[in-house]
C-alpha cells in the first residue's frame, strides 16, 4: 500500500471539506468549510494520502504562545476502511515530530500535547495511550447530557 503523510496544501481543501461534511462530523458543508479553512489560515493540517486520495487528517494548533510549549490536536480522523492497521499511530507520531520541528525553529520546546475524545471511544483511547498520552480529566456532559469527553495529555518535556 502506497501511503504518504504530508502537510496538507490548497489542493486538499476541497477533499477535506467533503470529508468533514459527512453527517457524523459536521452538520453541513458550511460548518465543515469553516473548520477546514480556519486551520489552513491559522494552524496546521497533516494528511495521509493513499493513491493521492486523503484518507486521514490531523488538525493541530499552538495553545497560547509558543513559549508555553503547549499544543492541541483539535481533530484526528482516519477513513474507516484504513483503521486498525497502524496508520493512525504513524500519523499521530508524525504530527508530534512536526510539532517538535515547528517549535524548534524558534528555539522553543513542545512540553505537552492535549487532545480530547469521547468516553466511549475505546479504539481512540487505546491508540492515545499506546503513543504515551495519559487521561487527565473528564469533562462531564460536555456536548449533551451523558456525553462525557476525556482530556488526554502527552508530556514530552516538563
Amino acid at each position: 500500500m502506497s501511503m504518504q503523510i504530508v502537510d496538507a496544501d490548497g489542493k486538499d481543501v476541497e477533499s477535506l471539506i467533503e470529508i468533514y461534511s459527512s453527517p457524523r462530523l459536521y452538520h453541513n458543508r458550511e460548518e465543515a468549510s469553516w473548520f477546514v479553512q480556519s486551520f489552513f489560515d491559522y494552524h496546521h493540517v497533516k494528511v495521509v494520502k493513499h493513491e493521492e486520495k486523503v484518507i486521514g487528517a490531523v488538525f493541530w494548533n499552538v495553545v497560547e504562545e509558543k513559549h508555553h510549549g503547549l499544543t492541541e490536536i483539535a481533530d484526528f480522523w482516519i477513513d474507516e476502511n484504513f483503521r486498525r492497521k497502524g496508520l493512525g499511530e504513524r500519523l499521530l507520531r508524525a504530527v508530534i515530530e512536526d510539532m517538535k520541528r515547528f517549535f524548534a525553529k524558534d528555539n522553543y520546546t513542545v512540553r505537552k500535547v492535549l487532545l480530547t475524545t469521547g468516553e466511549d471511544n475505546e479504539p481512540a483511547k487505546k491508540l492515545y495511550e499506546k503513543v504515551g498520552f495519559q487521561m487527565s480529566a473528564v469533562l462531564k456532559d460536555l456536548f449533551a447530557k451523558g456525553e462525557n469527553e476525556l482530556v488526554y495529555i502527552l508530556t514530552l518535556n516538563s
